[in-house]
């Protein structure tokens, strides 16, 4: 019985050691404003996937540092220096090899507005727009997919407030925005949400947003994130997150 006791207490320090995290670190993470998902507020890091990426890094015992700035620096960042965290990304075929992906964090979806007092701009795919003016997010995921598909007319900007007042004027046709974000947007620009009409959606860019390290980052600080991701959807925290947001579709 002593023996049988004995190899029950081994077994027990084994998983418990196994349960155990990763050793605790401090994680730079680089994001942009993208309201409702990522935004700061009175100095305060805000929004759908800021919520997710907080709880899972507080689950897998991690401090962090969140920093604002435009998303092409921000990307940057992320591709350069191992051990940063990049969040909200779109997991593309071109960015797979890029990264180390931690896991979903945000449903997405993308789609191409037009003015909607201007005469329907009738799309059955994307191709159909390629001769059009399109204003989208310099260095996003939709300018890479629109590039891909032949649009040669992208006009870019580093600030989709830009792109919506430029569509407003009627210096281009058409933004490629996200679902989420073109009703924050509107309000943020007094501009009635009557005011566009949605077109047509962007596939290729639609799904979820991710989080993702540089791909050369420590696997097992990797893996602890992974597993606090999981660990807040295993309990209802990331549900919970979700259900205060509500997406435009």
């Amino acid at each position: 019985m002593k023996i049988r006791a004995l190899r029950v207490f081994a077994l027990f320090i084994l998983l418990a050691l196994i349960a155990l995290p990763a050793k605790a670190e401090h994680i730079t993470i680089v994001t942009e404003h993208l309201p409702p998902y990522n935004f700061l507020e009175d100095g305060e890091a805000l929004g759908m996937s800021t919520e997710v990426v907080q709880a899972a890094l507080d689950a897998a015992g991690h401090t962090y540092e969140i920093r604002f700035m435009p998303w092409a620096r921000a990307y940057q960042i992320a591709l350069t220096k191992p051990n940063t965290l990049v969040y909200s990304i779109a997991r593309t075929t071109e960015r797979e090899a890029l990264f180390a992906w931690v896991g979903e964090i945000a449903p997405f979806g993308a789609s191409l507005y037009q003015r909607a007092d201007q005469p329907v701009i009738k799309l059955s795919e994307l191709s159909d727009a390629r001769l059009l003016q399109v204003g989208v997010y310099r260095g996003d995921a939709k300018e890479a997919v629109l590039r891909k598909n032949g649009f040669q007319n992208l006009q870019t900007t580093e600030d989709d407030h830009l792109n919506l007042r430029k569509l407003m004027l009627g210096r281009i046709d058409l933004i490629a925005i996200d679902d989420s974000v073109i009703g924050p947007l509107l309000a943020e620009e007094g501009i009635a949400s009557n005011k566009v009409r949605r077109t047509l959606g962007i596939d290729e860019v639609s799904g979820h947003l991710y989080m993702a390290f540089h791909k050369e980052t420590d696997p097992d600080l990797v893996i602890s994130v992974q597993r606090g991701l999981e660990l807040i959807k295993e309990n209802g925290q990331y549900e919970q997150i979700l259900n205060q947001y509500l997406l435009i579709n």
